[in-house]
């Protein structure tokens, strides 16, 4: 007995030493700086360069290169046999954070941004007509199946002072048969889209836009219709027959750069269109919420309106333009029109002018109902909603 008490306590005691030791090793071991693994680096064989160190951006000329960027041919570390693309982006040398999107060049080893690029990039950094310093950057993509490289980096500097691009209004001047001239200011329905518009009763005329209330610069006309961006001298002068109320759109854009007299229907209260009835989870409750219909089409295409939601086979529903019953509403072009398969849109109209015509679905489930408003083109659309 006494043999093996002995023992026990000799196994515990070497026990203790290599737990001793083991700890030890541990410890040890984490107060040692961790190994990671590190991608190589490779030198800059790129060298990109900017064929300009300094330039005003110039609206005028909005569709011609501004800068070229231009660099060497990169190698892959590999492969001679791989093949090398390259990307760009730009940023303000002062906020590498403010980076834009990177454009794919694939293998060609050149770059060339108009004034109008260039100055979509800089507006995002810095006001019109305030200098900035530009960094951009060149990246190269080795393609190797069997390895990943990191990309080469390869910066240039230039200085850039770009323009206004949307001033925040338009001014049209418009002259009528009897040579009297008015001005009327269109505006941006949603802000930086550089699209205007205003709604005004029109008489035969003709008319041009200016970007304030000085006579420079603005736009006429150019030969195909699009717009003449013009800083000095003569221009040529849109023209319209129209009679009565229109819209009339500038889309300053690329690549429209347009200006349509389009005849949109009015409604009693801009803005305030809805569907009601029991083929609709809406019910027969007048202008609610849940029933308001949105504008849907952008600041180019304000005349689509679309309600999403749930609609029941064999119900009914109508489209309201005011508060209740006794206001205008938009009914069906017969009775019991299948919006699955009538696309008609007639003009909105009283009750008494044509009877209490509704829709009647023949699907039930979530769809989207949209009205396309141009008067020139009324329809409607009913398809399933995403």
């Amino acid at each position: 007995m006494i043999i093996m008490i002995s023992m026990n306590k000799s196994v515990k005691v070497w026990l203790l030493a290599m737990f001793t030791l083991v700890g030890g090793g541990l410890f040890t071991s984490c107060n040692e700086d961790p190994e990671y693994f590190t991608l190589p680096t490779y030198p800059d064989e790129m060298h990109v360069r900017s064929s300009v160190e300094e330039i005003v951006l110039n609206k005028g000329i909005a569709d011609q290169t501004a800068v070229t960027l231009t660099w060497d041919k990169a190698t892959s570390p590999i492969s001679a046999s791989d093949e090398v693309t390259y990307k760009v982006c730009l940023y303000p040398s002062a906020q590498k954070d403010l980076k834009s999107e990177y454009i794919e060049t694939g293998t060609t080893q050149q770059l060339q941004l108009t004034h109008d690029q260039l100055n979509s990039m800089v507006a995002r950094w810095t006001l019109p007509g305030q200098p900035v310093k530009v960094t951009a950057q060149v990246l190269n993509n080795v393609n190797n199946e069997q390895k990943y490289v990191r990309p080469e980096v390869s910066t240039v500097e230039f200085v850039v002072t770009g323009y206004e691009k949307y001033p925040a209004f338009l001014y049209m001047v418009i002259t009528d048969q009897e040579g009297a001239t008015t001005t009327q200011r269109l505006e941006q329905r949603q802000l930086g889209t550089g699209i205007y518009e205003v709604s005004l009763n029109m008489v035969p005329c003709t008319f041009h836009f200016q970007t304030s209330e000085a006579a420079y610069p603005g736009y006429g006309v150019n030969a195909d219709g699009t717009l003449d961006y013009i800083t000095e001298g003569s221009y040529k002068e849109y023209s319209s027959t129209a009679v009565g109320s229109r819209t009339v759109i500038v889309d300053t854009n690329n690549p429209y750069n347009d200006c349509r007299v389009l005849d949109i229907v009015q409604l009693p209260t801009p803005g305030l269109i809805w569907i009601c009835g029991n083929g609709c989870s809406v019910g027969w409750n007048t202008n609610t919420t849940e029933g308001r219909m949105q504008m849907t089409g952008s600041a180019r295409e304000p005349y689509y309106y679309s309600w999403t939601g749930d609609f029941n086979a064999g119900g009914e529903f109508k489209i309201g333009l005011g508060n209740g019953w006794g206001d205008q509403f938009f009914y069906a072009p017969v009775e019991n029109a299948d919006p699955v398969s009538d696309h008609r849109l007639l003009m909105y109209r009283f009750q008494d002018d044509g009877g209490d015509l509704k829709w009647v679905p023949s699907v039930s489930g979530r769809y989207t109902l949209t009205l396309s408003l141009l008067a020139t083109d009324m329809w409607t659309k009913f398809e399933p909603a995403n």
